[in-house]
């Protein structure tokens, strides 16, 4: 019981702290390269991370190289597509819509332990699709950004479905994914500047930026999620995770003064229904007996 409380307050700063990153990264991102940004985000927070790893208990082994790539690939495309698309939409259209990940985390989750999906976690799914229609509205339309935001959503839900799928096992070296996967998401984003618009320069508020997303939304999020997930497992984590666009939202109001239309509102209420229903489903199967 301590273990999950702990779960949940860790996992609960990393939500807020992610909420937080939609307003400021957009307040940077005009004329620049997004995949730059990723690039230079990750390697502050790699170069961060070599002092303290030993202190954090980080080896390299094959199979901790091996997963560590896997989850790479899915963190890059989840990074890659939500900045990219962060420069065509807005900061809370951005966050809600990448918050699909939980509906979709209900699906994946089942499928990946070989489980099928059962009727409350697709009709959830279903509500949340409805609310991204309603988001998306001639009102506030469906642009590019919306369709890479959406693309960063399901990378995202694979990444936190096989991070639970990795280190559901005491001895599973759950630190030493950290290093692969930040390699990884530099590399990928590296070969991405040629082929994506925006310029390549630096900037106090680009570093300023850069430094706390690394800190605190990179290796802050990624080490909880690495050491506290698995305790919750990947739907119970998908609750708190529901927060993230609250706290974007939020944010995005006071920074950058977004308010949403009507449409966008009753698309937002939806999303938010669907991810919690979504993500409170296994709970409800089980207390009826129902078995998974």
């Amino acid at each position: 019981m301590k273990q999950k409380s702990k779960a949940y307050v860790n996992l609960l700063l990393v939500v807020a702290f992610w909420g937080l990153t939609f307003p400021v990264q957009k307040n940077i991102l005009e004329g620049l390269s997004p995949v730059f940004y990723n690039a230079l985000r990750f390697s502050f927070a790699l170069l961060l991370l070599i002092p303290i790893r030993k202190k954090l208990g980080i080896r390299l082994s094959r199979r901790s190289f091996t997963q560590g790539l896997i989850l790479g690939l899915f963190l890059s495309g989840g990074y890659v597509f939500q900045t990219w698309g962060l420069v065509h939409t807005t900061a809370s259209k951005s966050a809600f819509i990448t918050a699909l990940y939980v509906g979709l985390v209900a699906i994946i989750g089942p499928v990946v332990e070989k489980r099928i999906p059962n009727r409350y976690q697709i009709l959830a799914l279903a509500v949340s699709l409805v609310g991204l229609y309603f988001l998306t509205t001639p009102e506030a339309g469906f642009n590019f950004g919306d369709l890479l935001t959406t693309l960063c959503a399901i990378s995202f839900a694979l990444h936190v479905v096989f991070i639970s799928y990795f280190t559901e096992r005491e001895d599973s070296g759950e630190m030493e994914l950290l290093v692969p996967q930040f390699v990884v998401v530099i590399i990928v984003n590296l070969i991405l500047i040629p082929f994506v618009d925006g310029g390549v320069r630096v900037s106090g508020s680009i570093v300023t930026v850069a430094l706390f997303s690394a800190v605190f939304a990179t290796i802050f999020a990624v080490a909880v999620q690495l050491r506290f997930q698995r305790f919750l497992g990947s739907v119970g984590a998908s609750l708190i995770y529901v927060g993230e666009p609250a706290f974007a939202l939020f944010f995005a109001m006071i920074i950058l003064r977004e308010i949403p239309g009507k449409m966008e509102v009753i698309g937002l209420l939806l999303m938010t229904a669907g991810m919690i229903f979504g993500g409170t489903s296994l709970y409800m199967l089980r207390d009826r007996g129902v078995k998974k």
